[in-house]
């Protein structure tokens, strides 16, 4: 069978995904965003098709949690799987693949579509805000056909004048769902592929403020400053999850929930304790990603584990 070609996705990378996994919520949250800003874009370019009930297919691979848009979504339309449920919709959609490949199709759209969001990431990262609008001391190349931003730095950016029209048009919080999951070891990217060649942008941790602010403003302050790093804790939580991957554990400690990583490197005899009250042993770690000990959520590295309830009171695990 041959391969699925693809015009484009979205994908989170990094240590958080490296097997592929992602939170339940967080993919949620990612399907959610993806489908309502590929949504928008479609609908600016062909309002009849603002409406669409499109399929977006979902790859989980090592290394990464991706969604594709394949080369065939224009046959999506023509064999009637799902991509217009009226009347009104179909008869529009064939319309528009029959010229899928001599002027403008439904396959341009969804190019289009993937394209501004590649762009609304390349503004906003570029002036380091989404409320910059409009832009000061401008230019323009010799057709006309791009427009030349500058930063507070004094840089230009030259943006085609058609995906700087859909940018104005466009809600700042347009990429907020799929900001949200950034974190540290987990990074955004957008791509396209065209004739075989692959143009991405990405938005890291550093730049994620940008897209999701209020996100961020939240989560400004560093979590529990006594604990520091290097220090040794006696503290007392709950375990409130496993996670075979890193071979780490959750634990609550007040009202937040903290990775705990055992120091032998094994947490199976550890599992007893899931969802019990215990008591940790162990070292505080605020390395973040850059080797530097100021992360503002610690990690905590234990040697004990006790457990506090009745049932367990008089096991300590090593």
């Amino acid at each position: 069978m041959e391969e699925e070609k693809y015009i484009g996705y979205i994908k989170y990378e990094g240590k958080l995904v490296k097997e592929g996994l992602m939170d339940a919520r967080k993919q949620a949250k990612a399907l959610l965003g993806f489908d309502s800003a590929l949504r928008y874009f479609i609908g600016k370019q062909a309002p009849d098709f603002r409406n669409l009930d499109f399929e977006i297919p979902v790859r989980i691979k090592k290394g990464s949690w991706e969604l594709l848009i394949p080369e065939t979504v224009a046959d999506w339309g023509q064999a009637g799987l799902g991509l217009v449920v009226t009347a009104y919709f179909a008869k529009a959609a064939q319309k528009m693949a029959e010229k899928d490949f001599s002027d403008f199709g439904i396959t341009d759209l969804f190019k289009n579509a993937i394209a501004a969001l590649q762009w609304f990431v390349k503004i906003g990262t570029h002036m380091k805000s989404l409320t910059v609008s409009p832009f000061k001391n401008t230019k323009f190349t010799d057709d006309n056909t791009s427009v030349g931003i500058q930063n507070s730095e004094g840089e230009y950016l030259y943006v085609p004048k058609n995906m700087l029209d859909l940018y104005y048009s466009c809600n700042p919080k347009l990429l907020e769902k799929l900001a949200e999951n950034i974190e540290d070891g987990r990074e955004l990217k957008i791509g396209t592929i065209i004739e075989g060649k692959t143009y991405e942008v990405r938005v890291s941790n550093s730049e994620k403020a940008i897209f999701c602010k209020q996100k961020i403003e939240l989560e400004e302050d560093v979590l529990f400053p006594e604990l520091v790093h290097g220090k040794d804790v006696v503290l007392d939580g709950e375990v409130t999850r496993e996670n075979k991957t890193s071979n780490s554990m959750g634990f609550k400690y007040g009202e937040h929930i903290l990775t705990a990583y055992p120091k032998s490197g094994n947490i199976v005899p550890y599992k007893p304790l899931l969802f019990l009250k215990c008591r940790l042993y162990g070292r505080v770690d605020r390395l973040d990603e850059k080797g530097r000990n100021d992360a503002r959520r610690p990690k905590l590295v234990f040697s004990h584990l006790e457990s506090l309830e009745h049932e367990y009171s008089d096991d300590l695990f090593r």
